[in-house]
């Protein structure tokens, strides 16, 4: 516990420090900046936007060789502004695969039902230094990072963070050479028996904040040049939920993350794990993004399971149309020691969005 409170402090301790620099700019800013008559109206702002999905993945090997697994999804919502006033309701959902007997995700089998609910829906406050407050069901501070440093289309390393949280409180500003964000959640016992939106005997989406952990994380950012970012962020859960430690930089086209989480959980074990990935991309042609990644994690049981996971993935993203749709491919292979890729496969879908 000690070790918790340690690394929580020093996670505010940054955040705070970033906090005091914004606040320091903003009185400067009142002290020496021009008198402005006050607005007396102010436009309300309303965007409807989302992105559709048509597509998934196939095995090259094993004994789905062959057969497809369907990752077909849609996401929108509506976001408003009213002067410094904003908000987002903002749902996603995916086709789920059934066999003839009823089991979900079964891969070579047709659509069986459909999974989906609100992943955000929460109203904030932006001052006009930009530093922003937001209250409500939103992506935890890392979870809006989750693909920092990632420029691959799909099989990216998905680290141990917390994601989306059904309640919580999020400070952060985004703008300049230093940024930062921080987000606190309380435990969650929500499931998807008191999700107000049920799509059927396939739809657990809610059931991701049952018996969740009370957590804090957050991340800070610096662009130490014009080509050169660095970022450290962490996260801190309590009963005995662990600690995660994330660092990473990115210099132009190439960048690199590692990460230490003390108690990553898996569905058979507890324990710890080590990790980096180091990736790189590029523009062959306007539009056309090439990328590539080697991603390594060492995950150590409490039960004494040791699994290593090796690949490399590699892409292209070609996008069209004023940015309308977009066409994707992904292929992922192990490589060396690893136990738990497994076979090989390729991954195609073809996105729209509005």
């Amino acid at each position: 516990m000690k070790s918790s409170f340690t690394k929580t402090t020093l996670i505010t301790s940054c955040i705070l420090a970033a906090l005091t620099a914004n606040a320091h700019a903003d009185e400067t800013a009142a002290n020496h900046g021009d008198t402005q008559p006050p607005k007396t109206e102010s436009e309300t702002l309303f965007n409807f936007y989302g992105e559709l999905g048509l597509g998934g993945h196939v095995a090259l090997e094993g004994d789905d060789k062959g057969r497809y697994a369907d990752g077909t999804y849609i996401e929108a919502g509506l976001a408003i502004e009213h002067g410094n006033w904003f908000g987002l309701a903002y749902m996603e959902g995916w086709t789920v695969q059934a066999d003839d007997e009823g089991n979900a995700w079964a891969t070579g089998h047709g659509w069986g039902g459909f999974e989906g609910g609100f992943n955000r829906f929460y109203v904030g406050y932006r001052t006009d230094a930009k530093t922003e407050f937001i209250v409500g069901r939103m992506d935890s501070s890392l979870d809006d990072v989750q693909w920092w440093g990632d420029p691959t289309v799909e099989y990216g390393y998905a680290i141990s963070n917390t994601r989306d949280v059904h309640l919580g409180v999020k400070i952060q500003n985004l703008e300049g050479k230093l940024r930062y964000s921080v987000s606190f959640a309380p435990e969650s016992d929500f499931s998807e028996d008191d999700a107000l939106v049920h799509f059927g005997k396939y739809d657990s989406f809610a059931d991701q904040w049952k018996d969740k952990n009370a957590m804090v994380n957050g991340y800070l950012q610096y662009d130490l040049t014009d080509d050169l970012t660095l970022m450290g962020g962490g996260e801190v859960r309590n009963n005995d939920g662990g600690e995660l430690l994330l660092l990473g930089a990115e210099y132009k086209n190439f960048a690199t993350r590692v990460w230490h989480d003390t108690d990553k959980g898996n569905q058979e074990s507890f324990g710890s794990e080590s990790g980096i990935q180091t990736s790189a991309w590029y523009e062959a042609a306007q539009g056309v993004y090439l990328s590539a990644a080697y991603n390594y994690a060492n995950f150590d049981g409490d039960n004494g399971d040791k699994e290593i996971t090796s690949y490399i993935n590699a892409g292209v993203w070609y996008e069209y149309g004023n940015g309308a749709f977009a066409t994707a491919f992904d292929s992922r292979f192990g490589v060396g020691s690893d136990t738990e890729i497994g076979d090989a496969q390729v991954f195609a879908m073809q996105y729209f969005y509005w």
